[in-house]
């Protein structure tokens, strides 16, 4: 049975990256679609199961990422009369250096209540939503994830999330969230930790959770995954292979785990799953584009570790 994810992306962006080929040969110039939803989208569709994805875009650029969606991904488009935006990396050079980045505009009023009814038609269309953040914190106040986290919570939609700062709260604010991924930088970025002991980041997923979140997932968190689900704690462990490229394995697992959570995995597969695909990710340059294969096999020598809870020296 193949189930529909929706993928609430505020943020859709264009990015070109520039390679440098073996030899003489000039350069490769890679042009794809990006932005967190997009990836994490990518990664549904790579995992077997069908992403709807909603996003604002607009001008030259929104034209572009349109016409580079690819065809298996359905994307819900919300026309904005600014453009959407775009970066151009340089990785010549073996590191990824910047070379121009736009921002995400801030969406006008009917370009904002547009965007929020669209959502609110995919999370009914679908059989679960992912909620991603904003590109540079712009494109649509705060309020808007507060707004849209009561309506979904009124509509019975499971929600899965990959926010942290400002997104976070106001999402809490509005109602509960089936399961909230972070990693231990988000934490610490947003003050909930500051130093580096499990029974800290332990107290921090408690305080989380009695804000909304039923389930959080925390990776990074001493070289691994420490997830709080339901009454269960757990500590997620991976093989260490050799990195390509770190960016995007966030959303990869965070994908992973809304698709796990879609098929009514249990808590031991559903976190193997995502670990798996972390680690796939960051084996290959590209965001959210693992190989399929190769993350069921990881996922089989994924170590998860039922724990007591960290606030008890578990």
């Amino acid at each position: 049975m193949v189930r529909s994810i929706g993928v609430v992306s505020p943020s859709l962006i264009v990015t070109v990256t520039i390679e440098a080929k073996d030899g003489n040969e000039g350069d490769e110039v890679h042009l794809h679609p990006g932005g967190q939803g997009f990836w994490v989208a990518r990664m549904i569709e790579h995992l077997g199961e069908i992403p709807v994805l909603c996003a604002p875009v607009g001008g030259e650029v929104g034209s572009a990422l349109k016409a580079l969606m690819p065809s298996n991904l359905d994307l819900w488009p919300v026309e904005t009369h600014n453009e959407s935006p775009i970066y151009i990396h340089d990785r010549r050079s073996g590191e990824r250096v910047p070379v121009a980045e736009t921002s995400m505009p801030l969406l006008s009023r009917h370009e904002r209540d547009d965007f929020f009814s669209r959502s609110l038609e995919v999370a009914m269309a679908t059989d679960l939503l992912v909620v991603t953040g904003r590109y540079f914190g712009g494109g649509i106040p705060a309020d808007f994830f507060t707004r849209l986290a009561a309506d979904l919570s009124a509509l019975e939609v499971p929600v899965v999330a990959d926010v942290h700062g400002e997104e976070l709260d106001a999402l809490l604010a509005g109602g509960p969230l089936h399961l909230l991924k972070l990693s231990r930088d988000d934490l610490e970025e947003d003050g909930r930790i500051s130093g580096k002991g499990l029974a800290e980041l332990g107290r921090a997923v408690e305080e989380i959770r009695t804000q909304g979140a039923d389930n959080v997932v925390v990776s990074g968190a001493e070289g691994a995954t420490l997830a709080c689900l339901g009454d269960s704690w757990y500590r997620v462990a991976q093989p260490t292979l050799q990195v390509a490229d770190h960016r995007g394995s966030g959303d990869s697992m965070t994908a992973a785990l809304a698709v796990a959570t879609a098929r009514g995995m249990d808590e031991v597969a559903m976190l193997a799953l995502g670990a798996a695909a972390g680690a796939a990710n960051a084996v290959r340059h590209g965001l959210g584009n693992a190989d399929r294969d190769l993350i069921v096999q990881l996922a089989g020598r994924i170590e998860v570790e039922k724990i007591r809870s960290p606030n008890h020296g578990g």
